[in-house]
């Protein structure tokens, strides 16, 4: 399973889950930067249970960061979050 944040404009991105049968598209109305600084400060908190930056909320769970539009989620695994704060 791949993860990856694929900016779609200035004040846009997606997030896109990818495995060998299936591929998952979620819109997010941030920008690709505005997301990875969102999830990088529910990373670097071990006390932050959620942070909230226009319409999109992150909440950190047992097994990695939940990002929330409306009323969406995606789910991301720290171990897939972890490369996508550290390549951006």
């Amino acid at each position: 399973m791949t993860v990856t944040i694929t900016p779609a404009g200035d004040t846009t991105c997606t997030l896109t889950e990818q495995t060998c049968s299936s591929t998952a598209v979620f819109p997010i109305p941030l920008s690709a930067a505005d997301l990875v600084a969102l999830i990088r400060s529910i990373l670097a908190s071990s006390s932050a249970a959620s942070n909230v930056s226009g319409g999109v909320r992150a909440d950190r769970y047992r097994d990695g960061v939940k990002i929330s539009v409306g009323s969406g989620t995606f789910g991301i695994r720290y171990h897939d979050a972890c490369p996508l704060v550290l390549g951006a």
